[in-house]
């Protein structure tokens, strides 16, 4: 997720809509119920930190967990970190890989999301932002690893005729040989095609991207230094198991569909593209969202501090797994094949980005585990 408290930011005076959203409704089958399915305990600490805020956990195929400590609200090098058996953590893919200095090209500048293939691959966006109230220093990239050998096998760079001035990349979904960005920082959705290294920009400035709403925690909305409202572009994404759909939002909005051939169609013009976002659920605050194979959509709600999950199918299905003071904004979380769920418990909101320089976080940091309500779990994805 990406946040600005400056140019690049949406400044909501009253909490009212800018514009009104004018992309086709989708009829919602049911409302998320108010009550949990699951108990506390089905909530357990999994991993801890006492100097880092992670906002986004990966499960790797080998039941190691990457976690994403994003520069942009405070952290200190490492940025991505992997679980050893022993419980401890060391830079990923390398120390290299993570380090403050040297040339752009071989380094993460600014983690902005990470979402893990079928085969193992794993895909990282750099954002190449890691100060949201100062330009670029570097062009975004996808960073493509192999998590078997533990190395960067290939780094694509996001074009810069892709791109705005105010651009922050943030969120990353993959399939085939497409991968799709939002751009929170001028809303947007980036196509960038994974054979050609070509990237081109859709659906600029669309209402279904563009932050229409404030943050709301379970303290209130989210406020910068100035007591503005606080309300981001889309930084929400992810894709669906056979490719035909993305879904994507910003953390306060709509959760929109689009049919992925579109993006591919020569013929389409550009009301038609206009018109290929249609409404599929209207969310809470999102810290997160990630989707399983069998296309259950997993969603860390901020507002009430709660797992929320969206089933597939002819009539897709609702349902709120756990409400826990615990989650105090949870984020991006990432399945395992035994069914758990790993949440980052980030508190975004209280970090330096949030807190005018001046952070609040409650330390450790945690990452939970949560045991789903399933006898044959989805395998292991992140998005």
């Amino acid at each position: 997720m990406s946040v600005d408290f400056s140019r690049r930011l949406f400044t909501l005076l009253c909490g009212t809509c800018l514009t009104l959203a004018v992309f086709t409704p989708q009829a919602q089958a049911a409302h998320m119920p108010k009550e949990p399915e699951l108990q506390a305990s089905a909530l357990t600490p999994a991993l801890q930190s006492d100097k880092q805020v992670w906002d986004a956990v990966v499960v790797l195929p080998d039941e190691r967990l990457v976690l994403e400590a994003p520069v942009w609200v405070g952290n200190t090098a490492p940025q991505l970190s992997v679980t050893a058996p022993d419980g401890s953590l060391s830079p990923y893919p390398s120390a290299s890989w993570n380090t403050a200095e040297g040339d752009a090209e071989s380094r993460i500048i600014s983690a902005a999301g990470m979402t893990l293939l079928a085969d193992g691959t794993l895909w990282v966006l750099d954002s190449g932002v890691p100060d949201h109230k100062a330009p670029a220093v570097a062009a975004p990239k996808l960073l493509q690893i192999d998590t078997k050998t533990n190395t960067v096998v290939r780094t694509i760079t996001v074009e810069s005729s892709a791109l705005r001035k105010e651009s922050i990349l943030s969120g990353i979904a993959v399939h085939g040989m497409m991968a799709y960005v939002p751009d929170s920082g001028s809303a947007a959705l980036i196509v960038v095609d994974l054979k050609t290294g070509h990237s081109r920009r859709f659906l600029d400035q669309h209402p279904a991207l563009a932050a229409h709403r404030p943050i709301l925690t379970p303290k209130g909305s989210v406020r910068a230094a100035n007591g503005h409202l606080l309300a981001i572009d889309a930084s929400m994404i992810a894709v669906s198991p056979d490719g035909q759909w993305i879904y994507v939002q910003p953390p306060c909005g709509y959760l929109s569909r689009i049919g992925t051939s579109i993006f591919t169609d020569p013929s389409v013009t550009p009301a038609a593209m206009e018109e290929s976002v249609s409404q599929w659920f209207k969310t809470p605050t999102l810290g997160g969202m990630t989707i399983a194979p069998d296309g259950t959509m997993y969603w860390s709600d901020v507002t009430t501090g709660s797992i929320l999950s969206y089933s597939g199918g002819v009539i897709p299905v609702p349902h709120r797994l756990i409400t826990d003071p615990r989650l105090q904004w949870p984020a991006t979380p990432g399945l395992d094949k035994t069914g758990h769920l790993y949440v980052p418990a980030a508190q975004l909101n209280r970090t330096a980005a949030f807190t005018n320089g001046k952070p609040t976080i409650k330390w450790p940091v945690t990452v939970y585990k949560l045991t789903l309500p399933t006898s044959a779990p989805p395998a292991a994805s992140g998005n």
